[in-house]
């Protein structure tokens, strides 16, 4: 391909008005830097739509979830972690109580409360993990300006007040601020637990004698699921709330909340191995139909994008069909030196891989800076809630959705020069010569 790799580089190099290299042509490849730039950048904002979800959702939830159906209830806790064999290893395993009750706000009046769900835990295991003290704060109006460490650390404290008691008849909890705004409390307000009556007893609910103290707060970013969400000790919620012992689990994370996938189907494979009677939960089975409609709607937009492409493209064939007829003359010369049909299918291909290349990289630097830009600077104000987490645009770039637009750019470039490349291949000397 020496001599066809040279003349197609001539024909791309070409200033003439008649050159390979036309306006339609030159149309072809902005519409092709444009709609990659387009794909990479949609991309990686889903992704980084999911990394946050993913963050937020596994950061509220035990990456497993393990529940006892044997009367003896499960094994120690301890010896919980010798059911991992695999390369999935927990990084933290610990009590796990959750619970539904009504909560009433120190200041509203008679009848405003609102239901909410008391999540249990062990503070004293879950201070070590950053998943879940990424979303814990104190309260400090400057927290943004604390560094990584300050705020875990900080976290951390706000946490471990969980295990200390302010008084007798006094539980800390930790709730978002959107939660603590609904119920009109500030921090070291005390709530009033109440409890469903029993048959026959009214259906007012009844005040408990414990009272819940907001010690701090935990956001997730999510406002449906901050609205109704609170923290408390695992040990202080079975006290409080008796029944919730029914439904006491362990909860495992994972140094990735992903691993839990697999570290299902190895734990339950271990349960009954071993004849141990039990349940078995993961986050991601939990919302799975949540993950997989972004992952269609990732995948749509996908396809709706790669149309623009190939619509560039198009035009793309459009001008190698003119830039064919434009050329009958020099074609018919070659093939009367020699040239082959082959070598001239050649020629043209390589012209067409060219223009799809010169797009498919200015639209890949693009791409890239525009996400380097979303993910640098608050370009957008984005309120708060319409990203878990976040107040920018989310950004991730997944260097193998990157593999797969550039791919797909190019396989798309060489199915529309095809044609044209066909029809060049198929002249012969004498039709260049019938118009002369």
């Amino acid at each position: 391909m020496r001599y066809e790799l040279a003349i197609s580089l001539r024909y791309f190099r070409s200033r003439r008005s008649e050159g390979a290299m036309t306006f339609i042509s030159w149309v072809a490849a902005g519409g092709v830097t444009l709609g990659v730039a387009a794909l990479v950048v949609a991309m990686a904002v889903m992704n980084g739509y999911r990394a946050n979800l993913t963050r937020a959702m596994s950061g509220a939830l035990p990456h497993l979830r393990l529940y006892s159906t044997d009367p003896g209830g499960l094994p120690p806790v301890s010896t919980l972690a010798s059911l991992f064999t695999g390369d999935v290893k927990p990084v933290s395993i610990s009590p796990y109580v959750r619970h539904e009750t009504l909560i009433k706000g120190p200041h509203a009046g008679k009848g405003e409360v609102r239901g909410v769900l008391i999540r249990g835990i062990d503070p004293t295991v879950e201070s070590g993990v950053p998943d879940l003290l990424a979303f814990v704060r104190d309260g400090s109006p400057g927290w943004a300006q604390f560094s990584w460490e300050e705020r875990l650390e900080r976290a951390r404290k706000v946490l471990l007040r969980l295990k200390v008691s302010p008084g007798e008849g006094i539980a800390p909890v930790l709730l978002s601020p959107r939660l603590a705004k609904l119920l009109g409390v500030k921090l070291g307000d005390r709530l009033i637990p109440l409890k469903f009556p029993e048959d026959g007893s009214g259906f007012t609910p009844l005040p408990l004698p414990t009272r819940l103290e907001a010690a701090g707060f935990f956001e997730l970013g999510i406002p449906s699921v901050d609205e109704l969400f609170m923290l408390m000790d695992v040990d202080q919620v079975a006290k409080i709330f008796p029944e919730a012992n029914l439904f006491r689990a362990v909860g495992f994370r994972f140094p990735d909340p992903l691993d839990a996938m697999t570290a299902e189907g190895e734990l339950r494979l271990a349960l009954e191995r071993r004849g141990i009677g039990a349940r078995v939960y993961s986050w991601i089975n939990d919302n799975r139909q949540l993950f997989e409609t972004i992952n269609l709607q990732r995948w749509l937009l996908f396809v709706v994008l790669l149309l623009v492409v190939m619509l560039a493209l198009f035009g793309m064939a459009s001008g190698l069909v003119m830039m064919v007829s434009e050329k009958t003359r020099e074609i018919t010369v070659l093939r009367s030196l020699g040239a082959r049909g082959g070598a001239i299918y050649r020629i043209f291909m390589v012209q067409g891989l060219l223009i799809g290349l010169v797009g498919t990289t200015m639209g890949l630097a693009l791409g890239l800076a525009t996400c380097w830009a979303l993910d640098t600077f608050a370009i957008f104000a984005i309120p708060p809630g319409v990203y878990p987490g976040s107040d920018r645009v989310p950004v991730r770039v997944e260097w193998l959705d990157v593999a797969l637009v550039v791919g797909a750019a190019i396989v798309i470039s060489l199915i529309t020069t095809y044609i044209p490349a066909r029809k060049a291949a198929a002249i012969l000397p004498a039709d260049g010569l019938r118009g002369e």
